[in-house]
């Protein structure tokens, strides 16, 4: 995922944690508020309780390539925060994706298909 679709500093973090719409699921909690921006940002939080650092960098990976893929089919305007639960380091790529997709959906982040 390139740089300019990513949230890196704790205030954006903060204000999304603050006032953004939560939704959530098993593995994943999905924060999303709208943004002045046209392109969507994303940010990734992996807690220590996940796992050592090689599982949480690895979930990390995981949840970056799953949002990297359904960029074109995002909302632009809005930035999101997407926060991995514990239990979701043992979870396959493929497990992740899905609870990432089904997020989005409750989110109507995705733009509608034709």
């Amino acid at each position: 995922m390139q740089k300019q679709y990513r949230l890196t500093d704790s205030r954006s973090f903060d204000y999304l944690y603050r006032h953004g719409a939560a939704y959530r699921n098993a593995l994943l909690v999905l924060y999303v508020v709208k943004s002045r921006f046209s392109t969507p940002k994303v940010g990734f939080s992996v807690g220590k309780k996940v796992g050592d650092a090689v599982r949480r960098n690895r979930t990390k990976r995981r949840l970056r390539e799953a949002f990297r893929l359904e960029m074109a089919r995002i909302q632009a305007g809005q930035n999101y925060v997407v926060v991995a639960r514990v239990g979701s380091a043992e979870r396959s790529y493929q497990e992740l994706r899905e609870a990432l997709l089904s997020l989005l959906k409750q989110a109507n982040a995705l733009l509608k298909e034709e």
